[in-house]
């Protein structure tokens, strides 16, 4: 685990306190996770990347050991509670590498904070129709219980999902414990990701340059297109082999990608 006692902190904002981890020295870079999840799914990364980087993995609220929103939330609250926190962890300008729901976030957050934003990398972006949602969200309903808790996911589940090409138990494990300690807050933030009109938010991002990056088995890949025509100086890379969270499953062949560009 990357994550000790003397490089985690949490920060206050309006809408609770968000746990972040902290690691290295220079420029900053905000990384963010997948739905579910938290900042376990940069452990395999953050040490490379902080060698010449400020490494911020930040909890999302409601996830991880960030506190859980008292409120409604959307995509644009998230982003003002992330922004929030890094005006006051004085993180002024940041490169944004998202995954997943991390990727709508960082895209949000460029969106409403262009002047906040240097580089992206948005790694297995979902690109949803908020007129498809509810038939969405009813195809996905079978993921949680009665009251809205997500119920344990399989080997099988992961693999079917292409979140990972070849899913290990540590994974499992590490997944499951996350999508319970986030509890409701999963299927909350699922909504909103499903109602979410991301494709009217791309014109108003400008980062300096864009990576939009895909697993080559990640089934929301098809994404890819839409992403890179619509956000200025963007470009597409697929990683072989693996699914929809590829700095876990080859993190080595993810910062292969991501370190040069970020440093170029």
């Amino acid at each position: 685990m990357f994550v000790r006692r003397d490089l985690t902190d949490t920060v206050p904002t309006p809408s609770g306190n968000m746990h972040f981890v902290k690691k290295g020295s220079g420029y900053p870079v905000v990384l963010l996770h997948p739905l579910g999840t938290s900042t376990w799914t940069w452990e395999g990364v953050i040490d490379r990347i902080s060698q010449n980087y400020t490494c911020y993995a930040f909890d999302m609220l409601g996830h991880g050991n960030s506190d859980k929103p008292n409120r409604h939330f959307n995509l644009p609250d998230y982003a003002q509670a992330l922004d929030h926190a890094c005006q006051v962890l004085n993180i002024h300008r940041a490169h944004l590498v998202g995954n997943s729901v991390g990727a709508v976030l960082a895209t949000e957050t460029a969106a409403s904070f262009p002047e906040r934003v240097d580089k992206m990398v948005l790694v297995g972006c979902p690109v949803y129709d908020p007129h498809t949602a509810k038939d969405r969200l009813k195809a996905g309903a079978n993921q949680f219980d009665p009251n809205g808790i997500p119920k344990p996911r399989t080997l099988k589940g992961l693999k079917e999902a292409t979140t990972f090409a070849n899913p290990r138990q540590e994974w499992l494990d590490a997944n499951n414990q996350s999508r319970a300690k986030a509890g409701v807050w999963v299927s909350k933030l699922t909504e909103a990701l499903s109602y979410y009109d991301l494709k009217s938010r791309l014109p108003m991002v400008k980062a300096s340059s864009t990576m939009v990056l895909y697993g080559e088995v990640d089934r929301l890949g098809e994404g890819a297109g839409l992403l890179v025509n619509n956000i200025t100086n963007a470009q597409s890379v697929v990683l072989p082999g693996v699914g929809h969270i590829p700095q876990v499953e080859d993190p080595e062949a993810f910062l292969e990608v991501v370190l040069p560009f970020l440093e170029a």
